[in-house]
């Protein structure tokens, strides 16, 4: 039932660690490739050019061109230098990145994000402590369907007629 603080626990039993406690979201979830896994640029990689694929991303090294992960996460991170047009489904710096970010879902910069562009979004988020340069566009698509406003109101003009003077 209770156990005291000074008891020892049953042989067969190891104590679980208390959880710890994260302010800041997770990364996001692998999608496609294995299982639990993303694809890596590591810290010593240069690649310039064309760069897509069907798997999340995490860029610790350096990228010059194009990105193009549309149904994919994009991770710039700490290590990570981009200069490229970037697009994918989230992205999340927080390294270095000059260019334009386009994704499906969000945008997040990281307090220790350095970006020189424009943003397009439905969800930006700007953690305190990023530097950001450029504007932001977080409007629906053209082909989603809009919130519906409601019809203006006209004024009600009044019925009654002033007397004639006879």
């Amino acid at each position: 039932m209770w156990k005291r603080d000074n008891e020892t626990a049953p042989a067969g039993s190891a104590p679980s660690p208390a959880p710890a406690f994260r302010n800041d979201p997770e990364p996001p979830p692998a999608r496609g490739g294995e299982a639990g896994g993303r694809a890596v640029i590591g810290p010593s990689i240069q690649v310039k050019g064309e760069l897509t694929g069907s798997e999340d991303l995490l860029i610790e090294g350096r990228v010059e061109g194009k990105i193009g992960l549309a149904q994919n996460a994009l991770t710039v991170g700490t290590k990570g230098r981009v200069t490229a047009s970037v697009h994918a489904r989230a992205i999340h710096v927080e390294g270095e990145v000059e260019g334009d970010l386009t994704a499906e879902e969000l945008i997040l910069l990281r307090k220790s994000a350095r970006v020189r562009g424009d943003l397009t979004a439905p969800r930006v988020v700007i953690e305190d402590g990023a530097r950001f340069k450029g504007a932001i566009d977080m409007e629906a698509k053209k082909g989603a369907p809009a919130t519906p406003r409601p019809a203006p109101v006209a004024e009600a003009k009044s019925a009654e007629t002033p007397a004639k003077l006879a």
